[in-house]
């Protein structure tokens, strides 16, 4: 999910989070209720002499909720990119924000990577000073093109720079990498 946000004249702030539809209050509830009748079914067949189950019911529910935890915690990360004067600010976390990079926002550009094949999503670079921070990775195709639009905007570009590399066919039937792609090792 992409959010804009202006704080002031002249700085723009964009915050990345990916789509995550349970809060953490309803993950508990929703491993809680799983757990509720995974916990009757494994009392039903210990009422009948297969007490075996048990531990595999205590195994099931330490997987299905440390499972749960780690989407959660992994749906809940995010990236912000303010644009704030001469500089642009990557930061990146989740309960707390640490600062990723500082680039010089007129030497920064924003560049849309697409896949030869078309088999993988884009990649929005920012490039600066010899750096390369990827943003944007937990984002949707269109999303990815909107941010990638507005940050060539914001960082003084009319168009966004959008690469992309077109497969040529060496054998029929095989697709070849482009040999743009291989020299900028961008899929590694």
């Amino acid at each position: 999910m992409l959010v804009s946000e202006y704080p002031a004249e002249g700085t723009c702030r964009f915050t990345l989070k990916p789509n995550c539809s349970l809060s953490w209050p309803w993950v508990k509830r929703l491993v809680l209720g799983l757990a509720c009748c995974m916990i009757a079914v494994a009392g039903y067949w210990v009422s009948l002499g297969a007490w075996l189950v048990l531990p595999f019911t205590g195994l099931e529910l330490l997987v299905l909720g440390a499972g749960f935890y780690l989407c959660s915690v992994a749906g809940h990360r995010r990236e912000v990119i303010e644009i704030d004067g001469e500089h642009l600010w990557v930061l990146s976390g989740g309960a707390r924000l640490t600062e990723v990079a500082r680039l010089p926002r007129y030497w920064t550009r924003a560049t849309l990577v697409r896949d030869p094949r078309g088999w993988y999503p884009s990649r929005l670079l920012l490039r600066g000073h010899g750096r390369r921070i990827e943003v944007a990775s937990r984002l949707v195709e269109a999303e990815r093109e909107d941010l990638a639009v507005a940050l060539q905007g914001w960082l003084g570009l009319q168009a966004a720079s959008i690469e992309c590399h077109v497969a040529e066919t060496a054998h029929p039937g095989l697709a070849a990498p482009a040999p743009q792609a291989h020299r900028e090792g961008i899929w590694q």
